[in-house]
C-alpha cells in the first residue's frame, strides 16, 4: 500500500522575527522551535495537505538531492511533525480519538494499534446508575467492543435527574435492557444479577480486561469486596467509581492484582483518616441529593482513567484517589 504523508492536523506553525519555524502542539502544548531551510519550508508548504511519499520526493526532487529530502522527511517524523499514513484518512466515528492518539505515539502504526487494544477490550460495568450509566456511554464512545452490564433494576422517574440513556417512556422497563436497545451499534451483553456473595458472576466476568464497579446496594465496599475476589482470582484490573455524594466527587483508584496496593489497603485508610470513627452514631442518612453534572463529571474522569490503562499512555490514578468538590473546584488527591 502506498504510504501517505501529512502534517499533523492538531499542529500549530509560526514564524517568529529570525524566521525560526515554532511548532506548537495543540494537543499537548508543547512547544518547539528550529531554524529551517528552503527544503523544509517546502516540505510544509507541499503536506499542508494529503500527499504520496513518491509524489513528495519526486515534486521536490527537481531542486533537492534525493538523500537531503529523505533525511528531513526522517527528521521531521521523529520530531512529531509529520506523520505517515497506510490507510485512508476518512471521518468515520474514530477520526478524531485517532488524532488524539497521534499525540501519543511515535508512528501512526502504534496509534492503530492502541485503537485496536481498545476494540478489543472486553469491559464488565456493575450497576448501571448515576455514575455506571455514564461510565457505560464513556466506553462506547472511545470504541470499548465488548460491555457487560449488570444492574437487577428497573427505571424510575427518579432516576431521570442523574442517569443516561433514560427517559419517561422507560420508567417500568429494566435498565439494561433500555441501554441496549438505545445503543443498537455496540456489543452490549445485559445481565441483570445481583452482587452479592451467594451469586455467581463468572458469566459477566470471565474473559473480561477490566472491571468497573459502580454498584452501591447494599455499599459500594460490600459489593468492591466481592468482585475484588474474582479481580485477584482472574487477574483483572478494576476500578472503584461509585463516586459522588452531595457535592463531592471521588474518583476511585484503579487496583490491579500484585502489582498496586489492594482494596483492604484502600478501606484500611479511609477508617483511619475518618474523622467521625470515634463518635457514636445516633441516626443513619435516609438519603442524599444529587445531580447530573457531578454524577457525569465523576464518570468521565473515571472513564478516561480506563482509557489511560487500556492504551497504557499517561499515568494512572493507582495506590490514591481524589475528591473533588464541586462548588468551589477544589480537588484533594489522597493516597494510600
Amino acid at each position: 500500500m502506498t504510504q501517505k504523508l501529512k502534517i499533523k492536523d492538531s499542529l500549530y506553525i509560526l514564524k517568529d522575527a529570525e524566521d525560526n519555524y515554532v511548532f506548537i502542539s495543540t494537543a499537548t502544548r508543547k512547544v518547539k522551535k528550529f531554524q529551517v531551510d528552503s527544503l523544509v519550508k517546502n516540505v510544509i508548504k507541499f503536506l499542508d495537505s494529503e500527499s504520496s511519499e513518491q509524489d513528495l520526493i519526486e515534486r521536490l526532487s527537481k531542486d533537492y538531492n534525493i538523500r537531503d529530502i529523505n533525511l528531513c522527511l526522517q527528521a521531521l517524523e521523529k520530531e512529531g511533525i509529520i506523520r505517515k499514513y497506510e490507510e485512508d484518512l476518512k471521518e468515520d466515528r474514530n477520526h478524531r480519538q485517532l488524532l488524539f492518539l497521534d499525540e501519543l505515539t511515535d508512528s501512526r502504526k502504534e496509534t492503530l494499534e492502541l485503537q485496536r487494544k481498545i476494540k478489543n477490550s472486553k469491559i464488565a460495568v456493575f450497576g448501571v446508575g448515576g455514575i455506571g450509566t455514564w461510565i457505560v456511554n464513556g466506553l462506547y464512545q472511545i470504541g470499548a467492543g465488548e460491555i457487560r452490564i449488570t444492574d437487577p433494576d428497573i427505571v424510575n422517574e427518579s432516576n431521570l435527574n442523574r442517569q443516561l440513556f433514560f427517559d419517561s417512556g422507560d420508567v417500568g422497563k429494566y435498565k439494561v435492557d433500555v441501554i441496549k436497545e438505545k445503543l443498537k451499534d455496540a456489543k452490549i451483553l445485559p445481565f441483570k444479577k445481583r452482587i452479592e456473595l451467594n451469586q455467581n458472576l463468572e458469566d459477566i466476568i470471565s474473559g473480561c480486561n477490566f472491571l468497573v464497579n459502580c454498584a452501591d446496594s447494599p455499599s459500594v465496599t460490600e459489593t468492591t469486596r466481592i468482585i475484588d475476589q474474582y479481580a485477584a482470582q482472574h487477574g483483572i484490573a478494576y476500578c472503584v467509581a461509585g463516586g459522588y455524594n452531595l457535592h463531592l466527587g471521588m474518583v476511585g483508584p484503579i487496583i490491579i492484582p500484585g502489582i498496586t496496593k489492594t482494596f483492604d489497603d484502600f478501606i484500611e485508610y479511609q477508617k483511619r483518616m475518618d474523622p467521625l470513627k470515634d463518635l457514636e452514631k445516633i441516626r443513619d442518612i435516609k438519603q442524599t441529593g444529587n445531580l447530573g453534572p457531578i454524577a457525569g463529571a465523576v464518570a468521565n474522569i473515571q472513564t478516561m482513567e480506563i482509557f489511560k490503562y487500556l492504551t497504557g499512555k499517561g499515568r494512572i490514578n493507582t495506590n490514591r484517589f481524589a475528591e473533588i468538590d464541586f462548588m468551589d473546584l477544589r480537588v484533594e488527591w489522597r493516597e494510600f
